[in-house]
């Protein structure tokens, strides 16, 4: 199953809730549906349909939910003039459930090609916007109550995982005329749902307000917030920073990848940059001035200075236990390996270190041409040297031929790239 943050829920988790009243604790009705508005770039749920004990559905503004518990209720505010039962949607507002769950989603052709099973909600705090819709098998077995029992068999009798499959709702709109009410359109075709998969919380928090951006942030674990700030274009990375308080953006620094950290303080005001300084640890103070102190088109000024490196005269077993003490995964797929004067010698995969006897000595099967770039190398060069070389990491090393840093493919593509990547932010 898939880890989903704390920050989303599934409408399933929701519907059927007891709707409680918040001072008496006093059970009041059942949930029957979310109500939201279209004016936004994601659907904001602006209120509430509920089945009282009278059997009535009256309609209950958002603004009267004062907790939203999973599995426990909704606590409202009950007053009694704010119950409405000949309610009437405003304008661009729908009802979640009643409009897409079990639609159809139909292409471009007007082929019917997957059906909504639920809907995915981003949760701050009280708000609640729609992110994504769910289409897997996964959302049909939740919705039956019996996701437990199915996993487990599966995992039993077979090394499959069940995985949620999200489109964001930039992809899917309501559509009326021959096709019907019961239907959804996907504004692309249907042959590239393959690729369309949970989008990242980064691409969420571009559409949404300042505010709502830097609570979300504020509201995950540092380790998920530094992954989702360095998915963001780096306009709205200075924003953030400038608006999280100090403590948060340190934590978050303290998680992120230095040469996104880098690129983050090239932009910062001095002040806050030494202010920063002073709450952060020395050994990251010192890798970040280093690198900040490089010319910006050159391979020292998107290195990463996190890499693992072992003596040649090392065994497997011996360089593999360095390797498990490693936090950073891209860091370990090659492990490089020096000679007694700490000069690059070799190169090693993390496979090689895992199927190799654990006695063999690294310099018996250490590759020993290692395509790599030095520090001053322009980064032009250095996406050549990717082209050329079957390698997703290439180490950086100074004049001497010591291992400054690594530069993955990635950085050293979006930094070849980036006034593409600038294009594409004004745009957005």
């Amino acid at each position: 199953m898939n880890n989903i943050p704390k920050t989303f829920i599934f409408l399933y988790s929701i519907i059927k809730l007891p709707v409680i009243d918040s001072t008496t604790g006093k059970k009041i009705g059942r949930l029957l549906d979310l109500s939201v508005t279209l004016k936004e770039m994601y659907p904001k749920v602006t209120g509430l349909t509920m089945r009282n004990k009278g059997g009535r559905k009256v309609y209950v503004p958002w603004k009267n939910v004062k907790m939203l518990v999973e599995e426990k209720g909704v606590f409202i505010d009950y007053t009694p003039e704010a119950f409405v039962e000949d309610f009437k949607l405003a304008e661009n507002e729908i009802l979640l459930k009643e409009t897409f769950w079990d639609k159809q989603i139909v292409d471009i052709h007007g082929s019917k090609v997957v059906r909504v099973n639920d809907l995915h909600l981003l949760k701050e705090g009280l708000n609640l916007w729609v992110v994504h819709m769910d289409v897997g098998f996964t959302g049909l077995i939740r919705r039956l109550g019996c996701i437990k029992i199915v996993s487990f068999i599966i995992e039993l009798v077979s090394s499959y995982n069940l995985q949620d499959r999200l489109i964001s709702w930039k992809y899917v709109q309501p559509i009326n005329g021959p096709i019907g009410a019961d239907a959804l359109s996907l504004k692309v075709h249907h042959s590239r749902l393959a690729e369309l998969h949970p989008a990242d919380i980064a691409d969420i928090l571009i559409d949404l307000g300042t505010e709502e951006r830097v609570n979300i942030l504020r509201s995950m674990d540092s380790a998920t917030a530094a992954s989702t700030i360095q998915e963001l274009p780096l306009r709205v990375r200075i924003q953030v920073a400038d608006l999280l308080d100090q403590k948060s953006l340190v934590d978050i620094i303290n998680e992120m990848a230095i040469d996104e950290a880098v690129d983050l303080f090239s932009q910062l005001p001095k002040k806050k940059m030494n202010n920063l300084f002073t709450r952060l640890p020395s050994e990251k103070v010192s890798q970040i001035t280093s690198l900040l102190g490089h010319a910006h088109d050159i391979a020292g000024s998107i290195m990463n200075t996190e890499f693992v490196t072992i003596k040649h005269t090392m065994t497997a077993g011996m360089a593999l236990e360095k390797v498990k003490t490693v936090k950073k995964r891209e860091a370990v797929y090659y492990i490089y390996v020096l000679d007694d004067s700490d000069l690059l010698i070799g190169v090693v995969t993390l496979q090689q270190l895992l199927t190799v006897p654990a006695e063999k000595i690294i310099s018996e099967f250490m590759r020993k041409r290692v395509a790599k770039v030095k520090v001053n190398t322009n980064i032009k060069d250095v996406a050549e040297v990717f082209y050329k070389y079957d390698f997703t990491v290439v180490p950086v090393v100074d004049k001497t031929g010591k291992v400054q840093g690594i530069i993955t493919m990635k950085d050293a593509f979006k930094a070849v790239f980036h006034e593409i990547r600038k294009e594409a932010e004004v745009v957005q």
